[in-house]
C-alpha cells in the first residue's frame, strides 16, 4: 500500500509540475491567431497595421522562441497586438506568469588589469586620461620649482 501511495504522489507531483511549466506563449499565440482569423487579417496585414515584423508575429503565434524578442520588447508588442486586434486590455500580458519574466540580475564582473583593452574600452580610456592628468601635474610642479628665468641678450651687429 505504501509503495502505491508513493507512486500516486509522484505522478500527481509530475502533473502539477507540468501544469506550472506550461508555456504561456502557447495560449497567447492561439488567442492572437484566433482573433486575427476572426477579423479576416493575414499576417502581412496585421504586420502592416501594427508595424510589428512578420517574423515576430509568426514566432508568437507558433511559439518559436528564437523569433520572440526578450520580455520588455514582447510586452510592448503584446500591447500593440491587443490594440490592433481589439482585445481586452492587458489580457495577453496577464497570461505571462512571473516565472517567465526574466529578472535583471547584476553580473559580478571580476576586474583584472590583464583584461583591459587600452584602446577600445572605457577602462583604457580612463587610465589614459588619468596618466595625462598626472603627467600635467608633474610637469607643472617641476616648472614651478624652477623659478630661475634666464634671459640672453642677442646683439645684432649692424654693418
Amino acid at each position: 500500500m505504501k509503495i502505491s501511495n508513493f507512486i500516486k504522489f509522484k505522478t500527481l507531483k509530475r502533473k502539477n509540475n507540468k501544469d506550472k511549466s506550461v508555456d504561456p506563449y502557447i495560449n497567447i499565440g492561439t488567442i492572437i491567431k484566433e482573433s486575427r482569423v476572426k477579423k479576416n487579417l493575414s499576417i502581412e496585414d496585421l504586420s502592416f497595421i501594427s508595424k510589428i515584423p512578420i517574423s515576430t508575429i509568426l514566432g508568437i503565434e507558433n511559439n518559436v522562441k528564437e523569433l520572440i524578442p526578450p520580455y520588455p520588447f514582447t510586452r510592448s508588442i503584446l500591447l500593440k497586438l491587443e490594440e490592433c486586434l481589439s482585445l481586452e486590455k492587458l489580457k495577453l500580458i496577464k497570461l505571462i506568469k512571473k516565472e517567465y519574466i526574466p529578472t535583471n540580475k547584476r553580473i559580478k564582473r571580476n576586474f583584472t588589469f590583464t583584461k583591459i583593452d587600452l584602446f577600445n574600452s572605457w577602462q583604457g580610456s580612463f587610465i589614459y586620461l588619468f596618466l595625462i592628468i598626472i603627467s600635467i601635474f608633474v610637469l607643472n610642479s617641476y616648472f614651478l620649482n624652477n623659478r630661475v628665468i634666464e634671459f640672453k641678450y642677442i646683439e645684432r651687429k649692424s654693418s
